[in-house]
C-alpha cells in the first residue's frame, strides 16, 4: 500500500504550509482584552491562523485570545491573535465561500501549540490528498481498454 507521504521529509516546508487553509469546524471560545468571551465557530485552519464565523466585524488589528480542540485531542489551542480582516455577510471570495466572519492571525501561539497545528494541516493532508496518481487516457475517450 502506497502512502501519501512517506516520511516527516516528505513534507512541504512551512513557506508552503503556510499558504494552505483546511476545513476546520470546531467551536472556540475568543476572549476580548477587557476579558469578555464569545462562543464561536472556527470555519478553516493554517499555520498562520483560523477563519472564525462571525456575524460584526471586529476592528482590524485588535488583540484577541483564541481557544480551540484540535480532533482527537482533549488539550485546547490557545492563542494570541491579531483581527487580520473581515468578510463581509455575502461578499464574494475568488477562491471559495466562506460566511461572514474575521481573519484571525496567531501572534502568540507556544511552541508545543504551533507544532500540534502543524501535526494536524499535514495529518489532514496526507490522509484527503492521498498519493497522486496517474493513469492513461484514450485517445479515443473511451475508458477500460488499452489500445
Amino acid at each position: 500500500m502506497q502512502k501519501a507521504v512517506a516520511s516527516a521529509d516528505d513534507a512541504p516546508p512551512d513557506a508552503v504550509l503556510r499558504r494552505i487553509r483546511i476545513p476546520l469546524i470546531r467551536k472556540a471560545t475568543l476572549t476580548y482584552a477587557d476579558g469578555r468571551g464569545e462562543d464561536l465557530f472556527i470555519i478553516d485552519l493554517g499555520l498562520s491562523g483560523v477563519f472564525v464565523e462571525r456575524t460584526d466585524a471586529l476592528p482590524s488589528g485588535e488583540k484577541v485570545r483564541i481557544r480551540f480542540l484540535l480532533p482527537g485531542n482533549v488539550i485546547p489551542v490557545q492563542a494570541g491573535c491579531r483581527v487580520a480582516w473581515w468578510h463581509p455577510p455575502g461578499a464574494p471570495l475568488v477562491s471559495k465561500s466562506l460566511p461572514s466572519g474575521v481573519g484571525l492571525e496567531f501572534v502568540d501561539l507556544s511552541e508545543h501549540d504551533r507544532e500540534r497545528v502543524r501535526s494536524h494541516l499535514l495529518e489532514y493532508l496526507r490522509s484527503h490528498l492521498g498519493p497522486r496518481r496517474f493513469h492513461r487516457q484514450r485517445l479515443d475517450g473511451a475508458e477500460g481498454e488499452e489500445p
